[in-house]
């Protein structure tokens, strides 16, 4: 069961979404969006926690805590999982919007059911409402919801939301380390034998979210690899002209303040949702940005 305190910590947090005044344009989306808190209230951008299932209770991601807890409970090897938010959930949230209209974004259909959730209930719901898929998750995604919310705010109708969504999601990049190859080794997802290599040579492996799909970059075998990997990888791909970026950690924020200088960025800085964190582990940190248009 939830504590009564973190649901109502949930949903205390998004009372500007549904008390404040009428919008033309409301804006949803979920927890894996690695949104900062102030950020989302003050953009009036509503965010569905992904709920987590550790062995003693179930928490929502997002509320205060979440982060060790789900860490803790990885590291004395107990199972954790998570559920998106559902068909019901995204149809409370949508008709409960104080707006004409509501925009749904979600991570890419590929990674999650959340899209497919979100689109059957725009399609029940009592109001307009439209789903646009980020094409990417966690931080990336974040960065797409907030063109969209900036859209919003400035006054856009929900046809400009929607483009302003979109085109943000053509221009999304992410690249990201894992500290340890133990979780991925815990999905049973590689063979044994690349496993012990791999656990043999002490990499991190370097990879890219991007168009729905997971890239492998590199293995760097140090954390000074890491950051020079991410750097080559990231300038490579237009980090140094970009419009907005987002560096994120899990547990590692003073790594990710060494990679934001070492990237020569000034965005944001968040946590990487530990909802997410449940496949990767501790340790994840990595930059997402926006292209140029």
């Amino acid at each position: 069961m939830n504590r009564p305190v973190d649901v109502a910590i949930c949903y205390l947090e998004q009372i500007g979404y549904l008390m404040g005044p009428m919008k033309s344009v409301a804006l949803l989306t979920d927890s894996s969006a690695c949104l900062p808190l102030d950020l989302s209230i003050r953009l009036g951008i509503r965010v569905l926690p992904i709920r987590i299932h550790l062995r003693s209770r179930d928490i929502l991601d997002g509320t205060a805590g979440a982060s060790e807890l789900v860490y803790h409970a990885l590291a004395q090897r107990e199972p954790v999982k998570s559920s998106a938010p559902t068909t019901m959930e995204y149809l409370t949230a949508v008709e409960e919007a104080r707006s004409d209209s509501v925009v749904v974004i979600t991570p890419a259909a590929e990674f999650t059911g959340m899209y497919r959730n979100a689109a059957v209930a725009a399609e029940i719901a009592g109001c307009p409402a439209v789903v646009v898929d980020s094409r990417t998750a966690a931080a990336a995604q974040g960065l797409v919801v907030l063109a969209a919310g900036q859209a919003a705010v400035a006054g856009a109708a929900v046809d400009e939301v929607v483009a302003a969504a979109r085109d943000a999601a053509s221009r999304a990049d992410l690249v990201a380390a894992l500290e340890s190859i133990e979780f991925i080794e815990r999905s049973g997802r590689v063979g044994p034998l690349a496993l012990g290599l791999a656990k043999q040579l002490g990499i991190h492996p370097v990879f890219r979210l991007k168009d729905g799909a997971v890239e492998r970059l590199g293995v760097p075998r140090s954390s000074e690899g890491v950051m020079s990997r991410i750097r080559k990888e990231t300038h490579a791909r237009g980090l140094g002209t970009a419009t907005d970026t987002m560096v994120f950690h899990a547990l590692r924020a003073e790594g990710a303040q060494r990679l934001r200088a070492r990237l020569g960025v000034s965005g944001l800085v968040s946590e990487f949702s530990p909802s997410m964190g449940i496949h990767t582990g501790p340790g994840v940190i990595g930059v997402a940005w926006l292209r140029p248009s």
